[in-house]
């Protein structure tokens, strides 16, 4: 390695949080825009993208483990919905009863520990809703997660 030259343009600039929080930085953006920024401005949006991205990620895992809940349950379960709230993500499930179905609504509080000890969106909760009563209480932007339309031929 004796003789290499290091290739200094290639090395990050380091914006340290604590020692350059009041200092100004520009950043220009491929539109030619130019934007002023702190030191610490500069940290805490990266973090808050990391953070949106690591909710993301979890969002989409919890998702998956809700969706292979319900296939597990598929005689107990007719469909299931995500909403994503101001304050928390509900999970809405909707049983292949009538009634209020007590063993898969034993079984959905289970879910929720795991939801909110493992799920990493923050609060979580699932809601039985009777399929006579999804367009009262479900919003229409809800997502539906199962059953998948390669599940169900559609």
């Amino acid at each position: 390695m004796a003789g290499m030259k290091t290739d200094v343009s290639t090395q990050a600039n380091v914006i340290h949080q604590l020692q350059h929080a009041a200092q100004q930085y520009k950043i220009i953006t491929s539109d030619e825009d130019i934007i002023s920024r702190t030191g610490e401005q500069i940290v805490r949006a990266c973090k808050l993208e990391m953070t949106a991205s690591a909710w993301a990620q979890n969002f989409v895992l919890m998702a998956r483990h809700v969706h292979g809940w319900c296939k597990d349950r598929q005689e107990k379960v007719a469909l299931a919905l995500v909403e994503l709230r101001s304050d928390k993500t509900v999970f809405l499930i909707i049983p292949s009863s009538e009634e209020y179905d007590f063993d898969l609504g034993l079984e959905q509080s289970r879910l929720d520990i795991h939801l909110n000890t493992r799920g990493g969106i923050g609060y979580a909760e699932t809601r039985q809703i009777p399929a006579w009563e999804i367009e009262r209480f479900v919003a229409r932007t809800a997502f539906r997660i199962f059953p998948l339309d390669s599940e169900t031929g559609g």
